[in-house]
């Protein structure tokens, strides 16, 4: 593990300089391919900026949660907008800033309504027709809405950071890939029963309406002639969002009929928050990201062969916190109290024998009786290939944040 992160430095000098379509400001898919295959191919950094200027000035660092204010060009919509990250309160506006949301889709937000189940289906009433207008596919996963019917709490979450995208997706790929191998020892039948759902939308009736929720990733079991049953949710978030993942839990577990749920949190210090300013014209925009991009990497290799992972600065401001803690917790419906295991701590990756999951969590109980498999710890032994993922996932983000910063002082 040591061997791997000293030479990282010398992979991230080779991350791929494909340009995002459109500067399009949460297109991560530019590393897709390099952390689903763990291979970081070259390519030439592009030609220097000549004759463009930038300047980020009067620039402050915020070290708490607030979210970053949204462009004053994208504000027609709604004016005086001014959304905070995990905020609860109701207000008159509220249902404005929950639309707002859903139509535009800024980066990395999180907003939680309280509202009644009719109020909410207007709500959804507007996003779909929206959606239909604007020829967004209902398939589409971001921006997302889904509503509590028990607490009455209706939630938007739009498009998130690959740093939250890429770890969720890690730890699915790892398990997925562990549960099979126990599998296909002691009892070979039983794999084609559990399904790798991904972030599949389940929805389940309600005492004061549906409740419907999108998880991060998951795995349902499935047998033909027999209904799907939910068992291992999984919700990633930064560490500014854990009682807003607490409550996401308490919903898969109490009234969505999760087995076990998965929480995964990760801390960003300062947490990110978009530069209240605005940049000189700047014709050549695609060089510009480019430019920050081969910055940032540089930095990052640097960092990891310290055992640092962050901050990423640019031009004066920081684009990417330090990323200095990772943890994750199990909850089961019948533990009153989670199992935490750290897999980032100071700074340092732990390898992990497991995270607390087991055999029998993918199963229903009847089902695993009937199989009669000895139970197990479901093994964890990608700590190289999570490293790898999270690693490249900080490189992504911070030049995403970047660009979206750009593009909307574009527009």
């Amino acid at each position: 593990m040591l061997a791997f992160r000293c030479h990282f430095r010398h992979f991230l000098k080779y991350v791929s300089k494909d340009w995002w379509h459109d500067l399009v400001p949460f297109a991560f898919w530019r590393l897709r391919d390099v952390v689903q295959h763990g291979v970081l191919v070259s390519s030439p950094l592009k030609s220097e900026i000549s004759g463009n200027h930038f300047k980020l000035n009067q620039l402050s660092e915020s070290t708490g949660s607030t979210a970053e204010l949204l462009s004053t060009t994208a504000m027609q919509d709604s004016s005086a907008l001014d959304i905070f990250r995990g905020s609860d309160r109701n207000s008159p506006s509220d249902y404005n800033k929950a639309l707002f949301l859903l139509k535009n889709n800024p980066p990395e937000q999180r907003l939680d309504v309280p509202m009644p189940y009719s109020q909410y289906l207007q709500l959804e009433s507007s996003w779909s027709q929206s959606k239909s207008e604007n020829n967004i596919s209902e398939e589409k996963r971001y921006p997302s809405l889904s509503y509590d019917g028990l607490m009455r709490i209706a939630t938007v979450v739009t498009t998130q950071s690959a740093l939250h995208e890429y770890t969720a997706a890690g730890f699915r790929e790892i398990i997925a890939s562990s549960v099979k191998e126990y599998l296909a020892v002691h009892e070979s039948r039983a794999i084609p029963g559990i399904i790798d759902s991904g972030s599949t939308t389940v929805e389940e009736p309600r005492p004061h309406g549906w409740a419907s929720k999108e998880p991060d990733q998951s795995f349902i079991y499935f047998r033909p002639g027999s209904k799907r049953r939910l068992q291992v949710a999984f919700e990633c978030g930064f560490s500014e969002d854990y009682k807003a993942l607490c409550r996401d839990k308490d919903l898969w577990i109490r009234h969505m009929g999760a087995k076990v749920v998965v929480l995964i949190c990760l801390t960003e210090k300062p947490h990110y928050r978009s530069p209240p300013t605005a940049s000189d014209n700047i014709e050549d925009m695609r060089a510009e990201v480019d430019k920050m991009e081969q910055h940032v990497a540089e930095v990052l290799g640097k960092n990891i062969g310290q055992n640092s992972y962050g901050q990423l600065e640019y031009r004066g401001h920081i684009w990417l916190g330090k990323i200095d803690e990772l943890f994750v917790e199990v909850w089961r419906a019948e533990q009153p109290d989670p199992t935490r295991k750290w897999v980032m701590k100071d700074g340092h990756f732990n390898p992990l024998p497991n995270i607390g999951l087991k055999i029998r969590d993918f199963f229903p109980e009847n089902e695993w009786a009937s199989y009669q498999i000895p139970d197990s710890e479901v093994q964890f032994p990608g700590s190289d290939q999570l490293f790898l993922k999270v690693v490249a996932a900080m490189q992504a983000t911070a030049t995403a944040r970047f660009a979206h910063f750009l593009h909307s002082r574009q527009t």
